[in-house]
């Protein structure tokens, strides 16, 4: 772990991804500079100029905004290739059966783990639903890394963390509204009720989440119709789909950001925009668990606001931002046969901008003057890049582009990630944690 820079830096790049204009999301400037005030917000984006500031020649290199994980479970890192050829429900068993034996410092060493992967592929913010306390939140905020943390609920009287902590749901209901009044000055913490799903979560629970949510302005966390045998399960039980049981409830009049979504009807579509409430759309655990394809071209043309994520690593295996980007865009053209549904640039604005706004960090998610200096570069020099054109940065970013090409992480201004060198974590000590961790994990399991 090396000393961050100071803030105050002014970064230049062969070429940079700011805002679009007349609808676009994205222009390109090429070659570019993005200075960075002492506040850590970008003072200026556009072609380069005379300045007496410190300098990162970053020759190339493009720069673009970082990249917003809009779902996960980061503890659950250490739980890469538990379950990796069966179904959800099977799935979700093998992953509940090593849960059980985690303990604090487990879950200390998957987030770690967590943020050393996201760092280095450029992710610079997330969503998760875990155990958090605040310990684990301030090792988020002193990495440098924007969470929204949603402590997870079970159900009312259900511990879902034994080995962690002996709280009831309606426990942990009570500790996220003292965990959000203890960060509410951290512009890198923001915290979420978390009821898990319709499906573990009882009415009742969910009706006070609600009442709570509307008391207190904390927003919600929760898992909606990732399967279909969730569905079925949800009509069988309450004689309605899972979005139209939630609404019914009135979970919707709170701030809500829900994970997946691949089964929702167009009504419920219609709702989720009527509502405001924000989808994350996971293409690539949905795939992997064999849940399905979430309607993403519906949901854009319905205006629902929209984060990409990944899932966690035990659903997924990474957490490289990228490979969702393109899987999200090309995916959905191979189902329509349709190249045009869904283009790159719109998913790569979901993955950034619309993404940021969705977890609740509108300050960050562009390069943009005002905006927080969450940015990262990637590097363009190699035959995997070549050959590259300014002009065609969207597309390279969106088709081409992987984590392994990130070369440095500012968050907020914060130099976190230098070509390979992490200046906010330990990544030897971390690694060693993980692995320890993991293994007695699979040793109780």
């Amino acid at each position: 772990m090396t000393q961050t820079a100071t803030l105050g830096a002014v970064l230049r790049a062969d070429a940079m991804l700011v805002p679009g204009e007349d609808g676009s999301p994205f222009r390109v400037i090429a070659p570019a500079e993005c200075v960075i005030d002492d506040e850590g917000r970008i003072a200026y984006a556009g072609p380069p100029r005379d300045t007496s500031r410190p300098t990162h020649e970053l020759t190339g290199q493009v720069l673009m905004p970082g990249l917003v994980n809009g779902h996960t479970h980061s503890a659950m890192t250490l739980m890469r290739g538990v379950s990796d050829d069966e179904g959800f429900m099977p799935w979700l068993a093998a992953v509940q059966g090593v849960e059980q034996g985690m303990t604090r410092d487990d879950v200390v060493a998957g987030v770690e783990l967590a943020m050393l992967e996201m760092i280095a592929t450029g992710t610079t913010a997330f969503a998760d639903m875990y155990h958090w306390d605040a310990g684990l939140l301030r090792l988020v905020s002193d990495a440098g890394m924007r969470v929204f943390a949603a402590p997870a609920c079970l159900g009312a009287e259900v511990v879902g963390f034994p080995g962690v902590s002996f709280s009831t749901g309606t426990e942990v209901l009570d500790e996220t509204e003292a965990l959000a009044e203890q960060f509410a000055g951290d512009p890198r913490i923001r915290l979420g009720y978390g009821p898990h799903a319709p499906y573990t979560c009882a009415p009742e629970l969910l009706r006070d989440i609600r009442d709570r949510a509307l008391r207190t302005g904390i927003p919600v966390q929760i898992h909606v119709s990732e399967s279909a045998a969730e569905v079925a399960d949800i009509t069988d039980r309450y004689g309605a789909t899972p979005g139209r049981h939630l609404a019914a409830l009135g979970l919707f009049d709170a701030e809500v950001l829900a994970a997946h979504c691949v089964h929702l009807t167009a009504g419920e579509i219609t709702t989720f925009a009527d509502h405001g409430a924000a989808i994350s759309h996971n293409p690539v655990s949905n795939l992997k668990l064999g849940c399905g394809i979430a309607p993403l071209p519906a949901f854009l043309d319905a205006g629902v606001r929209l984060a990409l994520g990944t899932d966690s690593v035990a659903s997924n295996n990474s957490l490289d931002l990228f490979e969702e980007i393109k899987t999200a865009t090309i995916l959905h053209r191979g189902v329509h046969q349709d190249a045009a549904i869904v283009r790159g640039s719109d998913v790569l604005d979901i993955a950034t901008r619309r993404g940021a706004a969705a977890i609740g960090f509108p300050d960050a998610g562009a390069v943009e003057v005002g905006r927080f200096a969450d940015v990262i570069t990637l590097d363009i020099s190699g035959a995997a890049q070549a050959p590259f054109t300014a002009e065609r940065l969207v597309s390279h970013l969106a088709f081409a582009a992987s984590g392994r090409d990130v070369r440095h992480v500012f968050i907020g201004g914060r130099h976190v990630y230098a070509d390979g060198d992490y200046l906010t974590l330990d990544a030897a000590g971390i690694l060693a944690r993980a692995r320890a961790s993991a293994a007695r994990l699979r040793a109780t399991a």
